[in-house]
């Protein structure tokens, strides 16, 4: 009996190490992907503000065509009154 206890020690202390360096390994994992969803969510709020930026264009655009169109038909108007 007395020549397993050593060998049970041994056993008890590698289980010991490997669960040590799991959970480090672990941890060590868990903080790298956390990193790198920091890097996500900031590049996903870059790519929110662009296509706010974008939509805020569009909606210009669209504003300054309606202008010209409405200036065009002005134009057109007035050519006919000084046609007449």
């Amino acid at each position: 009996m007395g020549k397993y206890i050593a060998e049970i020690i041994i056993a008890v202390l590698a289980l010991i190490g490997t669960l040590c360096g799991s959970l480090l390994a672990n941890n060590k994992r868990r903080a790298v992907m956390q990193e790198q969803l920091r890097g996500i969510k900031d590049d996903i709020n870059t790519l929110s503000a662009r296509v706010d930026k974008h939509n805020n264009l569009v909606e210009r655009v669209v504003v300054v065509e309606q202008r010209s169109k409405s200036n065009s038909h002005r134009l057109d108007t007035l050519e006919q009154k000084g046609g007449e």
